[in-house]
């Protein structure tokens, strides 16, 4: 299993995971969007530091260790999907940023064309990525309805 990196240092795919209060304040100038996947008090902890609320934010909250819905995950594959590019990438949060955060990196990675994301996931960002059995499942079923990109 691989060792946590919560603070923006790995990219997959053009996409940062991060947590709480490990925010990749050192790559701002790369952000080109920014998934917010906790609940209320994560978004109006970045309210208040002003950041990163500058740059384009999706607000999807997602209990702890829940999973979103197949139209909340079309929603963040499609702003990921906008917001990246050669210079830009998208920051992906949650508080732990195990759970929420790592099934939207595996979704995202299989997507991109790897075959394992769960594990692949958990050994390029952190092993404890995907933290529920739900999760898991939710990632698997989510990607058998869509193709890759």
């Amino acid at each position: 299993m691989g060792k946590c990196r919560h603070n923006g240092e790995v990219s997959i795919f053009g996409v940062r995971p991060a947590s709480f209060p490990y925010f990749p304040f050192h790559l701002k100038d790369k952000i080109g969007g920014f998934v917010i996947l906790d609940e209320l008090w994560l978004r109006r902890w970045c309210e208040i530091i002003e950041y990163p609320m500058r740059i384009p934010t999706l607000y999807v909250p997602i209990k702890d260790y829940g999973i979103p819905t197949v139209e909340d995950m079309d929603l963040i594959v499609d702003f990921i999907k906008y917001h990246t590019s050669k210079d830009r990438e998208v920051v992906v949060s949650c508080i732990g940023g195990h759970g929420r955060t790592g099934t939207v990196l595996a979704v995202w990675a299989e997507l991109n064309g790897i075959e394992n994301p769960i594990e692949y996931v958990r050994e390029c960002y952190c092993g404890c990525a995907v933290e529920t059995e739900e999760q898991e499942e939710f990632v698997r079923e989510y990607l058998r309805m869509r193709k890759r990109i």
